[in-house]
C-alpha cells in the first residue's frame, strides 16, 4: 500500500505495511529487540487499534483517512539530557507539512501540535538509554489528515480545515523528507537554529496566559530547558515544569 521512500537518503528505505495492528510503536519496538531494525525503518498502518499518546492517553484515528505510523532510529550521537531534540525536529517536520495546506499551525509543548485551539497531531517517542547515549529510538506520529468527524470537539484535521481531501502517500513523503532535513540538522550538532525555529513556532511563546499547576498563576513562556522543561517567567520568578506539571486555561 505505502511505497518505499526514493527521495530521502535513509529514512524510509525499508516500509513494512500492516492493514490493521494494535500500536505501530509496539510493533516497532519488537524489530529493534529482534535485532531487525534498520534506521529509518517506517512501520505504518491503515487501522491502529491501540494507539498510544503520551503518559498513557490513547489516540484514536479512523481507518485509511490518516497517517498512523512509527520509524525507527539509532540516535547514538545524543545524549540521554539531549532527547528531547528528537521531539523537536519530529515537532517541525510535522509543522512544515501541514503549514504548506493550513494557517495558524502551533506547536503546543511537549509534544502535540494544534491549529488554532485544536489537536491535528501528536507525536510518542520512546527512547532506549544504554550508558547514558540513546541507543535506538522509536518515534510514533499520529496525524490527522482526511477524517471528517471526531468524538472529541478538541480535534481536526486537514479536511476539517480545508475542505480539501490529500494524498496520504504524498503527505508521508513530504513528512519523511522533511524530519530527515531535520535529523541531519541534529547530527551536525545545528541544535541551535532547531532549538530557535521550535521556540518562534510554539503555543503561547512570549506571551502571558493563565496555567494551572498546583494552582492557577500567570506568566508567559520564555523557554525550553535543555532536558525538555517548559520553562515559565511568573511574578515570583522563574519555574520549570516536567510533562502533565503544568497546563494552559
Amino acid at each position: 500500500m505505502y511505497k518505499i521512500l526514493a527521495k530521502t537518503l535513509f529514512m524510509g528505505k525499508k516500509v513494512i505495511y500492516l492493514p490493521t495492528c494494535h500500536s505501530t510503536n509496539d510493533v516497532a519496538t519488537e524489530l529493534i529487540k529482534s535485532g531487525a531494525a534498520q534506521e529509518g525503518t517506517i512501520v505504518i498502518t491503515e487501522n491502529q487499534t491501540a494507539g498510544k499518546g503520551q503518559r498513557g492517553n490513547t489516540w484514536y484515528s479512523e481507518p485509511k483517512k490518516n497517517l498512523t505510523f512509527s520509524i525507527i532510529l539509532h540516535p547514538r550521537y545524543l545524549t540521554a539530557t539531549d532527547q528531547f531534540y528528537l521531539n523537536i525536529v519530529a515537532s517541525l517536520a510535522i509543522y512544515d507539512v501541514l503549514s504548506k495546506y493550513i494557517n495558524h499551525v502551533k506547536v503546543k509543548w511537549p509534544n502535540d501540535i494544534y491549529v488554532k485551539s485544536k489537536k491535528i497531531a501528536g507525536i510518542l517517542i520512546q527512547n532506549t538509554i544504554k550508558s547514558n547515549r540513546i541507543e535506538d529510538s522509536v518515534l510514533g506520529i499520529g496525524l490527522n489528515i482526511n477524517q471528517q468527524e471526531f468524538e472529541l470537539e478538541s480535534a481536526t484535521s486537514v479536511f476539517k480545515e480545508t475542505g480539501i481531501e490529500l494524498d496520504l502517500q504524498k503527505v508521508l513523503e513530504d513528512l519523511i523528507q522533511s524530519l530527515e532535513n531535520n535529523i541531519l540538522k541534529l547530527r551536525a550538532n545545528n541544535v541551535t537554529s532547531l532549538k530557535e525555529q521550535y521556540l518562534s513556532n510554539l503555543l503561547g511563546y512570549e506571551e502571558e496566559r493563565l496555567f494551572k499547576s498546583d494552582s492557577e498563576f500567570r506568566g508567559r513562556i520564555i523557554g525550553i530547558s535543555k532536558d525538555g522543561k517548559l520553562q515559565i517567567e511568573t511574578f515570583t520568578g522563574l519555574k520549570e515544569f516536567n510533562f502533565k506539571e503544568v497546563s494552559f486555561l
